[in-house]
């Protein structure tokens, strides 16, 4: 259905947009990696050109990277390698001919494209120091395809090979920036392939770790590998689920609506107007807003309630809580040299007072912050992928405190709210109600100060604490500082933190219980299309012009 749908989107863009100027059917690439760390690069395209006068790769980024050796030939002609390549002559002086674009940062691979319609053409080409020597092990950490093609390919396949057959007992392979798969082939290769069309900001980014002595590199960089895999593993989620933000997934999701509006509003909404009911005792829209926090401050039950209405909101309590262990003092927040907001642990901290589930958040933090007990950026998002099925389990354990604790105060029996605890799930959207319209009240007196560090949790819980922190300095700035004992851009640093931290438990949870662990691990599985920074190569752009 997927794939239907997808298909439609797409002959619907065309139908949109008019006949396009370029197709790009197929990209096959053999990469041979030889005992000193080069690369012999083979490349073959299956393309259909309306226009330009040239086909051009984007080879930049390349560090110490060196690329030479090119030739190009269709059908078994060779074309004629001129070495520096002028891009503004025509398409009869172009034909049959191939050269290099010089580039601060690397090159441009260009071919006269001879005629327009289908053509199939195959690049060759050597890169030297692609293989990089690191403390621990050898990597190749290279983007073979850019985003940014001037037609998005329908069928995309990367084989990579060594001197010796490449397996989980040698070698460990990641894939980014593409939807499909990366694996070990029976042969002793490497396999990065797309199992969907190219979005238009898709690409081919592969790493591949290496045992030391199947490559004799001089290309040596000062580092570990776990380095390398942090920074390209940070934005990455291997699994089915990611968004998707180009013309033609907007255009699949729009015809979706379409095609099932008219034979699922009725049933759908009105589960969901029943479901909330049962919640609220009245439609949400009828809840005016209030004052009053909810469940008395017990944000675990607030949360529950947001969590029986279908908000998917990222386990934000994460973020409600990291910002009461500031307000209690359990947490301090100080900054790093280049001004960046860090968290610290106090020896000397009540801990006491946290329940089992405030504790074991704090606790993971700490673990995360390293020896010396100083949580900075991504540390906890790296722990976290390290640790998924910890994390997984604190989050379904701080999803079923609120349950438990309604239960225990009367405001369910079973699985129903009762009278007293509809009115108090009324008190969570109208209380956000009344954050949101905040700085649109006439009267806003000193009792109402005293409680904005409250409010601040809520809103975190809410999703919504950067923009009521901006409100709420906007009232009195000297009040926020007061309260917060911190300033507004302190304090917007640490609402963004919390916020890190909780989308990092959301993909931890994800992956658990998606089961991609051994994707992430590196024994081959899923393709991630986020993550992979640090790579080489590649750059934007390319295809025909």
């Amino acid at each position: 259905m997927k794939k239907l749908l997808f298909s439609l989107a797409f002959i619907l863009s065309a139908l949109l947009s008019g006949a396009a100027d370029y197709e790009i059917f197929d990209i096959d690439i053999n990469v041979r990696l030889l005992e000193d760390g080069s690369a012999d690069v083979t490349e073959y395209w299956q393309i259909d050109a309306r226009s330009g006068t040239e086909w051009y790769l984007v080879k930049r980024n390349l560090g110490d990277i060196g690329i030479g050796g090119l030739s190009v030939s269709e059908n078994g002609s060779e074309f004629i390698y001129e070495g520096d390549w002028d891009i503004d002559r025509s398409i009869s002086e172009k034909a049959g001919r191939c050269g290099m674009v010089r580039k601060n940062d690397g090159y441009e691979l260009c071919w006269g494209i001879g005629s327009y319609g289908r053509h199939s053409f195959t690049v060759r080409y050597v890169m030297t120091n692609v293989v990089k020597s690191l403390n621990d092990y050898d990597m190749l950490h290279l983007q073979l395809v850019s985003p940014g093609l001037s037609a998005r390919p329908e069928h995309v396949i990367v084989n990579i090979t060594a001197s010796e057959p490449l397996g989980n007992d040698n070698s460990r392979i990641w894939g980014f920036g593409y939807e499909g798969k990366v694996e070990y082939s029976r042969y002793g290769s490497v396999t990065f392939e797309s199992t969907e069309q190219f979005r238009q900001n898709s690409s081919v980014i592969a790493l591949i770790r290496f045992d030391k002595g199947i490559f004799n590199s001089t290309s040596t960089q000062d580092r570990n590998f776990e380095e390398v895999l942090d920074r390209a593993l940070d934005g990455a989620s291997f699994s089915d689920d990611e968004d998707k933000d180009d013309l033609g997934d907007i255009l699949s999701g729009l015809m979706s609506v379409i095609f099932g509006l008219f034979a699922m509003i009725a049933v759908i909404g009105g589960s969901v107007t029943v479901s909330k009911r049962r919640v609220l005792g009245m439609r949400e829209k009828d809840v005016d807003w209030c004052r009053d926090i909810p469940f008395g401050g017990d944000i675990f039950q607030a949360n529950y309630v947001l969590e029986r209405l279908g908000e998917n909101r990222k386990n934000t309590i994460a973020s409600a809580i990291i910002l009461r262990l500031i307000k209690n003092g359990q947490i301090t927040v100080s900054r790093d040299g280049k001004d960046n907001v860090e968290l610290s642990f106090s020896e000397s901290a009540d801990l006491d007072s946290l329940n089992e589930t405030e504790r074991g958040l704090y606790d993971m933090m700490k673990q995360a912050s390293g020896k010396d007990v100083i949580l900075q950026k991504n540390e906890f998002s790296r722990w976290s992928r390290r640790h998924t099925a910890t994390v997984s389990k604190w989050a379904t354990k701080a999803g079923a405190e609120g349950k438990s604790r309604a239960a225990a105060e009367g405001n369910m029996e079973g699985s129903r709210f009762t009278s007293k605890g509809q009115a108090q799930a009324r008190n969570v959207i109208g209380f956000r109600k009344f954050l949101k319209d905040f700085t649109l009240l006439e009267e806003r007196g000193s009792a109402e100060v005293a409680l904005w560090h409250d409010y601040l949790v809520f809103a975190a819980l809410y999703g919504i604490a950067d923009k009521v922190a901006e409100e709420l300095k906007e009232i009195n700035p000297q009040a926020f500082e007061e309260i917060m004992y911190y300033d507004y851009n302190t304090t917007w640093q640490v609402i963004r933190l919390s916020r890190i931290m909780a989308d990092s438990i959301t993909n931890a949870r994800a992956m658990q219980a998606s089961g991609t662990s051994a994707s992430r691990g590196g024994f081959g599985g899923v393709s991630s299309f986020g993550g992979g920074g640090g790579f080489s190569g590649g750059g934007f752009g390319g295809g025909g012009r």
